[in-house]
């Protein structure tokens, strides 16, 4: 359970000492990241007079902590099962398409002051607990599973268009209709938008400006959760199934045109019959 403390939620400033020498005591911890929506509103989650578009870390508990993001993703540190579903069902009224099925992603954080800071062995390794080392880890996080979602996504937008490009290669003809296939472009504008206008996935965190000293864990963090490639590689995909959905439309389009051709010459060929009819007898 949430403690009593933090209720209404209070966003924390700075890693609080006794949390953070427990972690570090510790020496390592979990993290997990769970995208619950489309977005989380941050304002009335938080009770505030203001509205306030970063992200919120909270206190769970005297070894763990959280930070919530406004595009749907919340960051765990070293919670514990019942911690992670509070935070998650108090969120939930708060959410924009609330997802039946979480995305989820995992890391575990070494705390190792004598080691240098970085990937190693497929975990994060830092020299102390700050709120800026937790930030750029969850801010990584963070987006590598609203990666994950819509790479789902545009898996399942690719099996509708695959019929598409089957069917103009053996028969010539779409076999769909104008409504299904603007559905798709729709989709796909759609999804750029998410990931444009709420994510900004390439772009770095803000607090990089003054703590410069992060940027080279920042960048071991995006190389190797491969946020650039697969950013790119999602984009060439949204543009791919937009442009195949497009061509078909206008394909579509086309053989409609033709066909009212074809209807105006048969009535205007009825049209020139009748009046033959009419002069003849």
């Amino acid at each position: 359970m949430l403690p009593e403390e933090i209720s209404p939620l209070q966003h924390l400033n700075a890693i609080p000492q006794e949390l953070a020498q427990s972690l570090s005591k510790q020496g390592a911890c979990e993290v997990n990241a769970v995208l619950i929506g489309n977005d989380i509103n941050l304002k009335a989650l938080m009770n505030r007079a203001s509205p306030r578009k970063e992200t919120v870390m909270i206190q769970l508990s005297d070894k763990s902590l959280a930070i919530i993001y406004p595009y749907g993703a919340i960051v765990f540190f070293n919670a514990t099962t019942s911690a992670t579903v509070e935070l998650i069902t108090r969120c939930q009224k708060f959410v924009t398409q609330l997802f039946t099925t979480p995305e989820t992603e995992q890391f575990t954080v070494l705390i190792q002051p004598d080691q240098p800071e970085g990937i190693v062995q497929n975990k994060v390794s830092i020299k102390k607990v700050t709120k800026e080392h937790l930030e750029i880890i969850g801010n990584a996080l963070s987006k590598s599973v609203i990666l994950e979602y819509h790479e789902n996504r545009i898996g399942s937008l690719f099996e509708k268009i695959e019929p598409i490009a089957k069917s103009l290669k053996e028969r010539g003809k779409l076999g769909y209709r104008a409504n299904d296939l603007l559905k798709h472009i729709g989709a796909s504008i759609l999804m750029v938008q998410e990931m444009v206008g709420k994510i900004e996935v390439t772009e770095k965190p803000l607090l990089l400006w003054e703590h410069s000293e992060l940027e080279p864990l920042h960048a071991q963090l995006v190389e190797d959760l491969e946020i650039y490639d697969r950013q790119s590689s999602l984009e060439r995909k949204i543009g791919l199934i937009s442009s195949t959905a497009q061509i078909s439309l206008e394909v579509l389009q086309q053989h409609h045109s033709h066909r009212l051709e074809l209807y105006i010459l048969i009535l205007i060929a009825i049209e020139i019959v009748l009046q033959l009819y009419i002069h003849i007898f």
